[in-house]
C-alpha cells in the first residue's frame, strides 16, 4: 500500500486584497486538499473571504483555463480552441501592430487590475511597456 504524505504549507492569498490574508494549504501526495485562513494572521485571524471558498475545487476544475485560447466563432457563443503561447503572442502582436498603424498607439488602452497578480506586478507592472508603446493613459 502506498504511503500517504500530508503536508501543511503557509502562503499568502493570491487575490491580493488589502488584507493580504495568510493562508494554510493542506497537500496530500502533491494534491491540494484544502485551503483555510491562518488563525495567526493579525488582521483576519483565520477568516477568508467568500472569493476563496472552495479554492481547492476551482484549482482543479476541468474548465479552468490553463493555456491560451482563440475564439473560433462569433463572440458570445463560447467556442474556443487551444493554441500555444507563440501563436497567442504572435496574434496579439499582429493585431496591436495593425491597430497602431491604422489609428495610432493611443488606440491601445491598457487595462490593469490587481486580481491575483499581486501589488508588485499588478498595479503598474505594465506601465513602462505601455508608456514606451505610446498607449493612452
Amino acid at each position: 500500500m502506498a504511503s500517504v504524505m500530508k503536508t501543511i504549507h503557509h502562503g499568502g492569498c493570491p487575490l491580493d486584497c488589502p488584507d493580504t490574508c495568510s493562508m494554510v494549504y493542506e497537500v496530500e501526495n502533491g494534491q491540494l486538499l484544502s485551503v483555510r485562513g491562518n488563525p495567526e494572521h493579525p488582521m483576519t485571524r483565520g477568516g477568508l473571504c467568500v472569493k476563496l471558498k472552495d479554492y481547492e475545487k476551482r484549482h482543479y476544475h476541468p474548465e479552468r483555463v490553463l493555456h491560451p485560447m482563440r475564439r473560433v466563432d462569433p463572440k458570445g457563443r463560447g467556442q474556443f480552441e487551444q493554441i500555444n503561447w507563440d501563436e497567442a503572442l504572435t496574434e496579439i502582436t499582429d493585431r496591436w501592430k495593425a491597430i497602431i498603424e491604422e489609428y495610432g498607439p493611443q488606440a491601445i488602452i491598457p487595462y490593469s487590475y490587481l486580481g491575483n497578480q499581486g501589488l508588485v506586478n499588478g498595479l503598474n507592472g505594465g506601465d513602462a511597456f505601455f508608456n514606451k508603446m505610446g498607449a493612452t493613459v
